[in-house]
């Protein structure tokens, strides 16, 4: 039996659910060699002591550091980390900005300190010092389960969902040209989390942020034709996992974004269409793609050998 510890936040993000808590909960399931204890703080001697690993998600702060190194020199545990954003390259005015900036040489640290690291892009690697062969890409994936059998009924409906700190994407010169360019070919533009002062007005609205149980059947309940993902060109954006293209495709509809081809984007378009055989074909080769490529069945099979390499390094 391999023991591990699954180290998360007390807060449940909808990134920390796709990167760590639904993956590694579907591993332990197919795996009965495999038992995870999640924990949303850092664990007891007890606990430390009766595992072989320690799985943390995004770890930052000197404390988590220190635990880390505690838990290696101490219990002789080995430690893989998950990493979904490059924090290197954290874009000026973020409201995360000075937090990273603080602890930049901590995290630099801690992921010297890992054995593993499973980074969401191939982006990521060479800023967390992950290609010495401890790092590997784990995309983002979902399971067939997740997604409907036809796209949802055309209604005219675009969903952008963010907060503040999505500032320079939204604020974009592009975004609100995109915007402005666009608005009159749809019967209805929501707002989730945030609603940027240059796109109120007729056909618009704000929907409030969701806790992720709630959003993820929001996304299955609703209609949603287009999910919109306007990104700024910057390295922060570089490295930024294809979440939106995988829950657009669960919501039955397609991803709209300027970063349409590039890798994790690749069966996302960069122009709106108000055609419904459009958007119906495209949500089919969405789909599909996410079938092939982001299936977490297969995806789970990386984390698992990985899990053995590293326990045998």
């Amino acid at each position: 039996m391999i023991r591990i510890l699954s180290i998360g936040n007390a807060r449940i993000d909808g990134v920390e659910w796709w990167r760590h808590i639904r993956p590694l909960t579907e591993l332990q399931r197919s795996r009965p060699n495999i038992n995870i204890t999640f924990l949303s703080g850092l664990a007891t001697e007890t606990q430390l002591m009766e595992s072989d690993m320690v799985i943390m998600y995004r770890p930052v702060r000197p404390k988590s550091l220190e635990f880390l190194q505690n838990c290696k020199e101490k219990y002789g545990l080995k430690v893989i980390l998950d990493i979904d954003d490059n924090l290197w390259r954290i874009p000026p005015g973020h409201p995360s900005e000075i937090d990273y900036l603080e602890y930049a040489q901590t995290l630099r640290q801690i992921y010297a300190t890992a054995d593993g690291i499973w980074s969401s892009t191939e982006a990521i690697l060479p800023f967390a010092d992950a290609l010495d062969g401890r790092g590997i890409v784990v995309p983002n994936a979902t399971l067939e389960q997740d997604l409907p059998n036809s796209p949802k009924p055309y209604r005219g409906v675009v969903l952008w969902r963010g907060s503040i700190a999505h500032f320079m994407d939204i604020y974009a010169e592009e975004a609100d040209a995109e915007f402005q360019d666009n608005r009159d070919k749809f019967e209805h533009w929501k707002f989730m989390g945030y609603w940027p002062a240059n796109m109120h007005g007729a056909k618009t609205s704000y929907q409030k942020q969701l806790d992720t149980v709630e959003y993820f059947d929001f996304l299955k309940n609703s209609v949603i034709n287009i999910m919109w993902k306007p990104l700024a060109e910057i390295p922060f954006n570089d490295a930024k996992s294809n979440i939106a293209f995988i829950e657009a495709t669960i919501a039955g509809g397609i991803c709209v974004t300027n970063y349409a081809g590039k890798p994790g984007w690749e069966m996302a378009v960069d122009k709106f269409s108000n055609n419904p055989d459009f958007i119906a074909h495209q949500w089919a080769l969405s789909r599909d793609w996410i079938l092939e490529h982001y299936n977490l069945e297969k995806v789970n099979e990386l984390r698992y050998q990985h899990i053995i390499k590293t326990l045998e390094r």
